[in-house]
């Protein structure tokens, strides 16, 4: 009792201090209990539906399929029921369902890793969403019972670096997101304030929907722990996710050096972001490292950190990757956040200046977390303001040829296509 009347006077006193300079901090700040935060609005209210359709892989080299089912009437403990709003359609699904993808997307399962979406009905142990909830709803999943050896990214990828075996169960237990109504474990729920971002900062669900990149961005950009005005380097950085990284780590107040062998394709980041160069590639080492040596303040013997976020493609050419590690200053942090099979450290140079190596696959909860709060604060700009396209404007599930034919060509930074039933 003694600290919480010290506490209430400091405040008086404070309070007291600021008006007798004409600012009163009672006059800006607005005190919320936390359990009206996310308080879904009346209008958003909605009952569970008779029927949810279902888009569905039955087989490699043949169509999908369209089933109709009957929804749960209830969400069980752990979970909640989620209507889809929107839910993304990667590039290479195509290429997935003709059995030539580098992720293990099984026949027959229902595709989908992640949507915007509105709560229905929540399991009777959840404590914070309710019904009509608007929320981003991933399907990076952990065992319950081991969540540090076993994740899965349902409705995209049945396994995980130590197999099937435990993975594969998670799988096929939570169902991909392409179907209008979901189960989906509460914990990978992450409620969004609605009256923020669609009535204050006139966002739509195609808008929200880019959080799916911005997440596997981010997880990467924590882990190397920058802060704003440090130099990061970024490879490659024209890509999807790549492209998301050197976006998002200038959007958090970082200078980016992005390296890409077509500097071209960099002017739409660049063009928005003064704080994000690039650098294209030569192949000789020494003209490579100069190009990025000059950009460095006189100040700095290096960058602050290295970002690898090179495709599958990549392996057995890492020059990018090279030239990454070697313009690091010591006690740097480089972070593994790509999908190279094998490449080659500089182990003493590593050594001798103290550098962090860190692998980081997708993001924590807590990150995920972080990461919708700076988009409701407005300090992560999303949509046309921030060069982000939905390109086609969201298709229906029957259009679904159509969807991923237009997301096998929608392979650039920004450009993102995406089911909207």
């Amino acid at each position: 009792m003694k600290g919480n009347h010290q506490r209430r006077n400091y405040i008086i006193n404070l309070n007291v201090k600021q008006s007798q300079n004409r600012f009163a901090w009672s006059s800006f700040i607005q005190i919320i209990p936390i359990n009206q935060l996310y308080t879904p609005r009346p209008s958003t209210m909605t009952s569970i539906p008779p029927t949810s359709t279902q888009l569905i892989f039955k087989a490699f080299n043949e169509p999908l399929v369209l089933e109709k089912s009957s929804p749960p009437k209830s969400a069980p403990a752990g979970s909640a029921l989620v209507q889809t709003l929107a839910t993304v359609i990667r590039p290479h699904y195509r290429e997935h369902f003709a059995g030539r993808g580098f992720l293990n997307v099984p026949a027959p399962s229902l595709p989908g890793h992640a949507c915007i979406g509105r709560v229905l009905a929540v399991g009777p142990d959840a404590v914070a969403l309710r019904p009509g909830q608007l929320v981003f709803a991933h399907g990076f999943a952990f065992a319950r019972d081991d969540p540090v050896n076993t994740q899965v990214l349902y409705g995209l990828h049945r396994g995980n670096s130590m197999g099937t075996e435990r993975a594969g169960v998670l799988f096929d237990y939570w169902k991909g997101f392409w179907q209008d109504v979901n189960s989906v474990p509460l914990e990978n729920c992450v409620a969004l304030d609605e009256k923020r971002l669609v009535d204050d900062l006139h966002y739509g669900f195609d808008d929200l929907m880019y959080l799916d990149r911005l997440s596997v961005a981010y997880g990467p950009i924590s882990a190397a722990k920058l802060i704003p005005a440090e130099i990061v380097v970024v490879a490659p950085a024209t890509g999807h996710y790549s492209g998301a990284v050197a976006e998002l780590a200038a959007q958090l107040g970082c200078r980016v050096i992005a390296l890409t062998r077509n500097a071209s394709k960099m002017t739409p980041l660049t063009s928005r972001h003064s704080n994000i160069t690039a650098v294209e590639l030569t192949g000789d080492r020494e003209t490579d490292l100069a190009a990025i040596r000059t950009l460095l303040p006189p100040t700095k013997t290096g960058a602050d950190a290295f970002i690898d976020v090179s495709p599958p493609q990549a392996t057995g050419n890492s020059h990018h990757f090279d030239i990454g590690l070697e313009v690091l200053r010591p006690g740097a942090r480089a972070v593994l956040s790509g999908a190279l099979s094998t490449a080659t450290l500089p182990y003493s140079s590593i050594l001798f200046r103290n550098i962090n190596i860190i692998g980081k696959w997708m993001f924590t909860a807590q990150e995920m977390d972080a990461l919708a709060r700076m988009v409701e604060a407005g300090v992560i700009k999303l949509g046309k303001q921030a060069g982000h396209e939905n390109v086609g404007g969201g298709f229906k599930f029957e259009e679904w040829e159509k969807g991923l034919l237009e997301a096998e060509g929608a392979v650039e930074w920004g450009r993102h296509v995406m089911f909207m039933p």
